[in-house]
């Protein structure tokens, strides 16, 4: 009978054993989170949120209006006809939008930064540095990785031509 008890214990164990983890919870919501982190998060969540708000100053109206511009001037460049007055006023008017937008975020974020302490505006600095210094590298990978890739392609042999479909010749 002694063989038999520790096989029941262990039998009878077996489901608290296999009982899986609870599940995680949510994590609370906060601004997009990249790489490093979460945009601005050497910052206070009071400063972070003035800034957020402040970010908002560039919505999808904005986005919407800037690619009905360039859309303008793609129709102007595609038309039969290229008439260079009418895209010359495509490409002002366009101009003229993205330095508004870019006027608007300014003002937007001139206006959060007095809103916020000098350690969330210290914070702030460092962040956009680091976050500069982070895409110049990403950048300068990817173009070292086309680089690459166009030399490899360079020194490939040239594939053979295919031989012409039977009855074409």
């Amino acid at each position: 009978m002694k063989p038999i008890a520790p096989l029941a214990a262990l039998l009878l164990a077996t489901p608290a054993f296999a009982q899986s983890a609870p599940p995680v919870p949510p994590a609370p919501p906060m601004m997009k989170v990249y790489r490093h982190g979460p945009m601005f998060g050497s910052m206070t969540p009071e400063g972070r949120k003035i800034l957020s708000e402040a970010m908002q100053a560039y919505n999808k109206a904005d986005r919407q209006a800037l690619r009905d511009a360039r859309d303008a001037i793609n129709a102007q460049v595609a038309a039969e006809r290229l008439d260079v007055a009418a895209l010359r006023r495509a490409m002002e008017a366009e101009r003229r939008l993205v330095d508004a937008q870019h006027a608007k975020r300014q003002a937007a974020l001139l206006a959060a930064l007095q809103k916020v302490s000098v350690e969330d505006r210290r914070a702030f600095a460092q962040d956009a540095t680091r976050g500069r210094a982070e895409v110049e590298a990403r950048t300068a990978e990817w173009r070292k990785r086309a680089e690459d890739i166009r030399i490899r392609h360079q020194e490939r042999p040239a594939s053979p031509t295919p031989p012409a479909p039977p009855g074409t010749e």
